[in-house]
């Protein structure tokens, strides 16, 4: 590094039904082992809405295959993705970090990529975060990265790239169990069995597992003076899914998928640090195949999500303190730290919302000058409620953890609906067009921001509530893209992209207003992010070895960010409704002097290159590598932010490589490394950045296969124990650090 500067307790019941599986297998007759993985020649991009074949993508596109996922360290699909070029993802996992900023960065941009499971959304229908503890990998079949501007197919979000899941179906009555033990009290194990009832019918039942105890990511030299009583931050999070797959006819088929999950972490390891979110999804679908060349598919979705989440804090209850070590401040001296600890909460959460949605496309095929057609009607319908609680920070006087300073009630509702069509062409045989088009048509009601001030006192009496109801928004989007692939030679092809997207503002944005020392106060009137990209790449096959090159260009508008009100700046209304009439940054009744509001004040331009290939070099060893360089900046801003300047958090240079090797038939290893350059941590206004120096992580994996149904596995991550850090600090003490090294073993079975 550099600077220019109550646990739950385990649930055993899967546990143990785990183990008697895996004692069942001994005994129980087995399917044959399954093939390898299938060949990525064959593989189909159905993130692309048309089955497009992987080496007929006119976009830069990445196939995880479950042979890549089955051999990777990684044990949750954020961290796994980390090795995929053109992706920027914390070194934190998931699972030790707020939910409310699981986000990963695209090609230089940030909260731009729209991440699906089946071709369904997985993002909060609040803050538009990804829910990664709903996809365990044990439920992955593969992952397609189809990078650049998607919205043309997708809709909302498909800015820097679209991430498509898809799940493992039921091909036979087999099952599979696993089970791993790790570093930092990290368990997880994982039950599946599917059901082949018939020629028509077939069942899948899973559940998935993952616990940890954690690990302390704060600098262990500044804990004591700025973090009081913090600790580890553990989590456990559960999956239950059910699959039916219905097929009565040769042309008509069926889907229905239900699951529950839930997830519970305590960040930071504080008395009131719990996050849990608890989720029921059911997805269906019905696919009618028209003739030999055309087909309708139909689906629905639907999700309820229950969020209750603390954000929790400690301090010194020393008289000369007040209490509380600022992170930003000096620090607790050492008389200061001899006092006693007090946990206390600074806010809490009460959130609920629904998503539901559905698509209709059809497709048809022909041996003409069109090729292809698609058509399709996207809808998707979101609401939500996010009742917060801010607490004061307790004193020697009054050390009560949840006494009561402002509450904030925000709610409202998005739709969208989308109409899309794909055209692909070929006017010559090596030569292929595709044209996009779509017209998306959104809406924000239903809103309201209200917020009401109790009094410093031991019992706080409530004053006036501010706010109430807050404008509706209704927006239309066109976002058209046109592509080209040209079969140079039978081992070359070059190909080319120009698309237009968009991303919408989420519902935290628009209605969630929110701070306890300070306000952030939302606008319902934003804007939504547009961006126009283009691209130009070659992708050149040489036998069993592969390479490609991609140059990548995205300008984007009205970025949302946020500024400070002050005497100077316009007051906008919402903000009124809240503070205040006659409210222009000093401190009044009802808002501190320091006030933000969101607003469309940034403009952005990212370009690069993206390197990639893959090497056969022998039957029983292979080589990956890429290599990414990223210039990421604002080209215009209304909030004092530089421009011309690289932006926080995207290093210029990121490269890495993986090598698979067989030792014997049934022994196999993996090896991968990843480099990011040196980078800003810090605001860009920052007096004395923060910056993180250009590191190295090593990762290591083994497995061996015992016989058909047994496979034992070793992993270690971080090999070397790189201390280092890809988030956000303003300071030093505020640095948060990945993931420290970290082992595990696992026993996979089939039965």
């Amino acid at each position: 590094m550099t600077t220019h500067l109550r646990r739950p307790a385990p649930s055993t019941p899967l546990f143990s039904a785990s183990f008697l599986a895996v004692l069942a297998a001994f005994t129980t007759p087995t399917a044959a082992a399954q093939d390898a993985a299938t060949q990525l020649e064959t593989v189909v991009v159905t993130a692309s809405r048309s089955d497009t074949r992987l080496q007929d993508m006119p976009l830069h596109t990445t196939v995880l295959t479950q042979e890549d996922i089955r051999r990777s360290p990684a044990q949750t699909l954020d961290q796994l993705l980390r090795n995929v070029s053109g992706l920027l993802v914390p070194g934190s996992p998931a699972y030790t970090t707020d939910p409310t900023g699981h986000n990963i960065k695209f090609r230089g941009m940030d909260k731009k990529v729209l991440v699906l499971v089946d071709g369904v959304p997985a993002l909060d229908p609040f803050y538009t975060t990804i829910q990664w503890f709903k996809v365990p990998l044990s439920a992955i079949e593969r992952i397609e990265i189809v990078r650049g501007g998607g919205s043309s197919l997708w809709g909302n979000l498909a800015v820097g790239g679209v991430i498509n899941v898809i799940t493992r179906r039921p091909t036979s009555n087999s099952g599979e169990a696993s089970m791993s033990i790790g570093s930092h009290g990290t368990k997880t194990v994982a039950l599946s069995k599917n059901f082949v009832l018939s020629d028509a019918l077939s069942l899948s039942l899973s559940a998935d597992r993952f616990e940890t105890d954690g690990y302390n990511n704060t600098p262990g030299r500044l804990r004591a003076a700025y973090w009081p009583g913090r600790g580890k931050s553990s989590a456990t999070a559960d999956n239950f899914r059910l699959g039916v797959n219905y097929q009565p006819l040769p042309d008509l088929g069926g889907f229905l998928r239900v699951g529950y999950h839930q997830q519970n972490e305590r960040i930071g390891g504080y008395a009131f640090g719990e996050n849990q979110q608890r989720s029921p999804d059911v997805q269906l679908g019905v696919t009618k195949r028209i003739d030999a060349s055309s087909s309708v598919m139909a689906t629905a979705y639907m999700q309820h999500v229950n969020f209750d989440k603390y954000n929790g804090a400690g301090c010194y209850a020393a008289a000369t303190y007040a209490c509380g070590a600022s992170v930003s401040g000096a620090g607790a001296s050492t008389a200061q730290q001899a006092g006693a600890t007090l946990q206390y909460a600074s806010s809490h959460d009460l959130l609920t919302y629904r998503e539901r949605g559905g698509s209709v496309v059809y497709s048809s095929r022909w041996q003409s000058l069109l090729k292809e057609l698609q058509v399709g009607l996207d809808y998707r319908y979101i609401s939500g409620e996010d009742a917060q609680q801010s607490f004061r920070t307790p004193t020697a006087a009054r050390p009560e953890a949840l006494r009561v300073q402002r509450t904030n009630d925000g709610a409202g509702a998005q739709e969208f609906t989308g109409v899309f069509s794909q055209f692909k062409l070929r006017p010559l045989e090596p030569l292929e067009f595709t044209l996009g088009l779509r017209v998306d048509h959104f809406s924000s009601f239903a809103g309201r921001a209200v917020q009401t001030n109790y009094s410093n006192v031991a019992n706080p009496v409530a004053a006036a509530p501010t706010g109430g109801a807050v404008p509706n928004s209704h927006k239309t989007a066109f976002d058209p893209s046109l592509s080209a692939r040209y079969e140079l030679t039978d081992d070359i092809d070059i190909r080319g992209s120009i698309y237009k997207a968009f991303r919408a503002p989420g519902l935290n944005n628009l209605y969630r207003s929110f701070g306890s020392s300070s306000i952030s106060i939302a606008n319902p009137l934003l804007a939504p992010e547009t961006m126009v990209g283009k691209e130009i790449g070659l992708d050149w096959k040489l036998g069993s070895s592969a390479f490609g090159i991609t140059v990548f260009e995205a300008e984007v508008k009205d970025m949302v960010a946020t500024y400070g009100i002050t005497s100077s700046t316009p007051v906008p209304d919402a903000v009124k409704n809240i503070c205040g009439s006659g409210y222009a940054g000093v401190s009044n009744s009802a808002c501190p002097g320091t006030v933000s509001f969101y607003s469309n004040g940034q403009d952005q331009k990212a370009w690069g290159v993206e390197i990639d290939g893959k090497w056969a070099l022998s039957r029983d060893l292979s080589l990956s590598a890429y290599a990414t360089r990223t210039q990421s900046h604002y080209t215009h801003t209304t909030t004092g932010d530089p421009v011309d300047t690289q932006l926080s958090l995207v290093p210029r240079l990121v490269t890495g490589a993986s090598l698979a090797w067989r030792t014997t038939e049934r022994w196999s290893q993996y090896a991968d490394v990843r480099y990011n350059s040196s980078m800003t941590l810090s605001n860009l206004t920052a007096a004395t950045p923060i910056r993180q120096g250009g590191y190295a992580v090593f990762n290591l994996g083994t497995t061996y296969r015992i016989n058909e149904r047994f496979e034992v596995a070793g992993a270690l991550t971080n090999v070397f124990d790189k201390r280092y850090t890809d988030s956000s600090a303003s300071n030093p003490q505020g640095i948060s650090y990945a993931m420290p090294r970290a082992g595990r073993v696992s026993l996979h079975v089939h039965f």
